[in-house]
């Protein structure tokens, strides 16, 4: 199954001519994907010893070159605190030696609060993306997925070309 499609191809064209028979092209329909198995006009059913599968049928990992930036992403950080509360301050002096028995009286009393409202804080944000990467194509066979085969006239093997 090493060969490419190309080289699967050709084989099968030399071997009609050889044989001096065409090769077929066929349609069907997949009817189970686990044992895979291929209906042909509702009366030959083909079992995977039977098949050769392409790329455009089965699932595969391929390395590519990326080079790109993803969409800018923005994110409202907008918030405000609050901090509020009174501050009292009280104090009491005496005066030492008295002789005059003078009262003295001090008091002093602050209230405080502190607001901050809405910080204005906006974050906006991207990522490059660049390199070589393992991508995986999902291109597997499901039931009911309508396919193109190639026939040696007389042979056995099946290429499964595409879906359709």
């Amino acid at each position: 199954m090493g060969s490419s499609l190309g080289e699967i191809i050709k084989r099968m064209a030399v071997g009609a001519n050889d044989a001096n028979a065409p090769t077929s092209v066929l349609f069907g329909t997949v009817t189970s994907v686990n044992p895979l198995e291929i209906t042909v006009e509702q009366k030959l059913k083909l079992t995977k010893e039977f098949l050769v599968l392409t790329k455009n049928v089965k699932d595969y990992t391929v390395d590519v070159s990326v080079d790109w930036e993803t969409e800018s992403k923005s994110l409202n950080a907008n918030h405000g605190h609050s901090i509020s509360g009174d501050v009292s301050v009280s104090s009491k002096a005496t005066i030492n030696p008295n002789p005059d028995n003078i009262t003295v009286n001090i008091s002093n009393e602050v209230t405080n609060g502190i607001q901050v409202e809405n910080a204005k804080i906006g974050l906006t944000h991207s990522h490059n993306i660049s390199g070589k990467k393992k991508l995986t194509v999902y291109n597997a066979l499901q039931v009911n997925d309508n396919v193109i085969l190639l026939q040696q006239q007389g042979g056995n093997n099946f290429v499964v070309l595409d879906k359709f």
